[in-house]
């Protein structure tokens, strides 16, 4: 119920009605066909799956068939979310019988993927899976895959805004996003890191010069993820634009750190010591709904999992209803997370997979003396 609830929760800000997510209409012509040649850079004869939600992905899906065939690949497979009626019989489930379902279900998406060199995860459901499904998946698998996110707030205004956003995002330099991207990954390897912020954030702690680190540029191309160590270097999200590590060390200080709810539900207080959170307060729905997710988390859930930086220069970091697109992405943004840090290829390990992201918006990270990223704003 823990993990339900936490996926309830994030589709909450992820999945506004049909009317704001058709706000606005991108050229999914243009978008897709860089996604075939630029991010995947397809060749003729590769297999590929595509995995999509049919009442959100109806235009994007067409564009890719049509990008796909002219590039010479072959769509080897759709799968289609459960939604409306179908989702409806998945909702009176027990857990036990979804579990099984969920399970047989894999089983012969596993066989589907194997048999593809390429997997498009697009809008997902929240009653879509267990913990880690699709990545774990793409882990089995071996594809090299694409999450493409494309999450709209609520609000049709900020919707047709968010929208806009995401289609100059995806249009970014992959060779730019690498550019800056592998010189904060030369500052950060072996440095001495802190983080402030003007709302008490002062938090330190060290990356190993030995780190490993996942540049989200957008590129999945065959040589690239011949590279990966991880599942998440199999798997490129778009828009793209951060950079992570899950090698953290000796985590100590204060976060002070907007939670995924948004910036209009208040923050949480979160006080690190030798690497673990001993501490966790909040003011507003933040805190409450932290505090209460930590209580009933299981494993590793009080160790410090992973550093993540936003480059993307087209995605605003916060929109005026608090709304942050793709999860803090946008150029500037800081991002702690606890708990568990499988996918990115750390060691901690939560019952349900738990992890839980905190954002620091204005924040100013430096890397032994080196300035970093200053007031919520990235240092050229």
């Amino acid at each position: 119920m823990r993990t339900r609830s936490f996926l309830l929760a994030a589709a909450l800000i992820q999945s506004p009605p049909l009317s704001a997510q058709n706000a606005a209409a991108p050229d999914w012509t243009r978008i897709a066909d860089q996604v075939v040649t630029r991010t995947l850079a397809l060749a003729a004869g590769e297999r590929v799956v595509i995995h999509h939600d049919a009442t959100k992905d109806a235009g994007l899906v067409s564009a890719l068939r049509a990008a796909i065939a002219r590039a010479g690949g072959v769509v080897a497979g759709e799968l289609v979310w459960p939604v409306g009626a179908t989702a409806a019989v998945y909702d009176t489930m027990s857990p036990a019988t979804l579990t099984t379902r969920v399970a047989r279900e894999d089983s012969v998406y596993l066989r589907l993927m194997k048999s593809a060199n390429v997997y498009l995860w697009l809008h997902a459901p929240s009653h879509r899976d267990l913990p880690r499904r699709v990545e774990k998946l793409i882990s089995a698998s071996g594809v090299r895959a694409i999450h493409f996110h494309w999450t709209l707030p609520s609000d049709p205004a900020e919707a047709a805004t968010a929208a806009a956003m995401y289609e100059r995002a995806i249009a970014v330099s992959p060779a730019e996003l690498d550019r800056q991207e592998a010189a904060m990954e030369r500052s950060l390897k072996g440095a001495r890191v802190r983080l402030t912020s003007p709302g008490g954030t002062d938090l330190s702690f060290t990356i190993p010069a030995s780190a490993w680190f996942h540049r989200n540029t957008g590129l999945a191309t065959r040589a690239k993820v011949a590279r990966a160590r991880t599942t998440r270097d199999r798997e490129e999200e778009l828009p793209a634009g951060v950079l992570r590590t899950t090698d953290l060390q000796g985590a100590e200080g204060v976060l002070v750190a907007t939670t995924i709810q948004g910036t209009k539900s208040g923050t949480v207080r979160v006080t690190f010591r030798a690497g673990r959170v001993t501490g966790i307060e909040g003011e507003g729905a933040a805190g409450t709904w932290l505090a209460g997710l930590y209580a009933g988390a299981s494993g590793d859930k009080d160790k410090a999992a992973e550093l993540v930086v936003g480059f993307n220069p087209e995605l605003l970091p916060i929109l005026p209803s608090g709304f942050m697109p793709y999860y803090g992405y946008g150029a500037g943004i800081v991002r702690i997370a606890i708990g568990d840090n499988w996918e990115s290829g750390g060691r901690n390990r939560a019952g349900d997979h738990w992890e839980q992201w905190l954002f620091v918006v204005d924040g100013t990270l430096t890397a032994n003396t080196t300035v970093l990223v200053r007031d919520g704003k990235l240092v050229q």
